[in-house]
């Protein structure tokens, strides 16, 4: 069984690979204690000295050790009381203990107490080293386990479909009954920024397939000629560039979910191509003579009317028709306020991990700022800005100045004025409202907006001064 994480998540995944060298030695002997340390510094090792188990507890080594040579027979605690008393206090070391007495009985007792080994003295450099080399290992491989582990936990929690709403509730049950079903397609219909990704998730966690890929592509991010080689591979010499063979994302989702996000943007040749893999399970790379099977559920997602485009022809009804086997659609934030609150929780709770913050509580007043808002950005929209206010923030304490959001869209055209002038308000209204979505979207990188907008960079810049558009934050300081 493979596990693939390929997770878009806005909170960073990382943990270090520090290795930690740090090493006690408590023996009462110095002459050998002070041997010992000469040889593991040689190595590399950073190294401190006790000389009684006693001095060794006052150190303050519960996380800074990675192992401890500890000597069995001290005057005053001896290694195994030691032992048994740096356990009880939740020391993490692993402990070898040093022994004269190296017998069976000595071994078993030690173990017994939660050594990690036990060495008989005498002995020699590279008997020492290879002890002392095997604790650290199994240290730092524990607690990078327990780290990773942590770290996956809060990524899901991040990750989490928040809501208790009857129309989220209705999604939560779609979810369980098509995760029972892991053969069936789904279609994700909903705005950008409701979150079709996560349940496109949420379906592939909950299902038989859980422990196989989950393979994200976006079909609107690739462009046209690339898509095929993206999603069906191809082999080596198959076109110019093509120096070694690739996978394509059908066969890394073998066994799991394939998620084809912005569905409706497949230009209609590449439609074809993907109908027949779905039709045949198997995919064949550019350029090969062989087709390969795949067990692959295909998870769908469009922000676009796309029964509308198979009406007009601009969508393949068969390929609908295989995508669409259950269909589910996420309701916009507007369409369950009763949701904001949490979701204004949970998103807090995020970026206090993810900008070092202790924001604890946000004021009631801003929670009902935001919850009688009309979110044309939906949880995006939300995310984005709860994070400016986060970032722009005093401290740890949030102000309703830090949210002057924009009032709902209304007309502001006014009767006594020319048809020309009409049409001139009316035009610079329709490009404001789409500018100041897509700015919103993206955060406010006017390159990615222009490229969205599909007009230069120059042209955005210009049509952003033309129309007095302002960040948020910018709007209130000058007001």
């Amino acid at each position: 069984m493979k596990r693939v994480w390929e997770l878009n998540s806005p909170y960073n995944f990382q943990w270090t690979n520090t290795v930690n060298k740090n090493v006690l030695i408590v023996d009462d002997e110095e002459t050998q204690a002070d041997i010992i340390a000469n040889i593991l510094e040689k190595e590399g090792f950073s190294v401190e000295k006790a000389y009684s188990a006693e001095e060794a507890l006052k150190t303050n080594g519960k996380a800074k050790f990675s192992v401890m040579l500890v000597d069995l027979k001290m005057p005053g605690m001896g290694g195994l009381a030691f032992l048994k008393r740096i356990k009880e206090q939740g020391y993490s070391a692993n402990v070898i203990i040093m022994t004269a007495y190296g017998t069976v009985e000595t071994a078993v007792d030690a173990m017994k107490n939660g050594a990690f080994d036990y060495i008989a003295k005498p002995f020699g450099k590279d008997e020492l080293l290879m002890n002392v080399e095997r604790a650290i290992n199994a240290f730092n491989l524990y607690h990078q386990n327990i780290h990773l582990k942590e770290e996956l936990e809060i990524l899901y929690e991040g990750q989490k479909i928040i809501g208790k709403s009857e129309a989220m509730g209705k999604i939560h049950e779609l979810i369980q009954k098509v995760a029972e079903s892991d053969n069936a397609n789904v279609l994700i219909t909903g705005e950008s920024g409701t979150g079709k990704e996560l349940v496109a998730r949420a379906i592939h966690g909950s299902s038989r397939r859980c422990d196989m890929s989950f393979v994200a592509v976006n079909c609107s991010a690739i462009p046209e000629n690339l898509l095929e080689s993206e999603l069906f591979g191809y082999q080596k010499g198959a076109f110019t560039g093509a120096v070694s063979n690739r996978e394509g994302k059908f066969k890394r989702a073998d066994g799991g979910t394939l998620f084809l996000d912005e569905i409706a943007d497949m230009a209609l040749s590449m439609q074809v191509k993907l109908l027949r893999v779905i039709q045949d399970g198997e995919v064949t790379p550019i350029g090969g003579d062989e087709s390969e099977i795949v067990d692959v559920r295909i998870i769908s997602a469009t922000n676009r009317n796309i029964e509308e485009m198979v009406k007009n022809g601009d969508f393949r009804d068969d390929l609908f028709y295989r995508l669409n086997v259950v269909p589910i659609h996420i309701p916009s934030l507007r369409e369950r306020r009763e949701d904001i609150p949490a979701l204004i929780e949970h998103i807090k709770n995020n970026l206090n991990r993810k900008l070092k913050k202790n924001i604890e509580q946000i004021p009631e007043e801003i929670v009902k700022r935001l919850s009688n808002y009309h979110f044309p950005g939906n949880i995006r929209e939300l995310e984005n800005i709860l994070e400016r206010a986060f970032i722009l923030a005093d401290g740890n304490r949030l102000n309703v100045t830090l949210f002057p959001l924009p009032a709902p869209k209304t007309s502001t055209i006014k009767n006594g004025l020319s048809l020309k002038d009409i049409s001139k308000k009316a035009r610079n209204e329709a490009e404001r409202d789409v500018i100041v979505n897509v700015l919103n979207e993206t955060n406010w990188n006017r390159v990615k907006a222009a490229q969205n907008l599909k007009v230069d960079y120059k042209t955005l810049r210009q049509k952003i001064k033309e129309l007095n558009i302002l960040p948020q934050y910018d709007r209130g300081r000058r007001a």
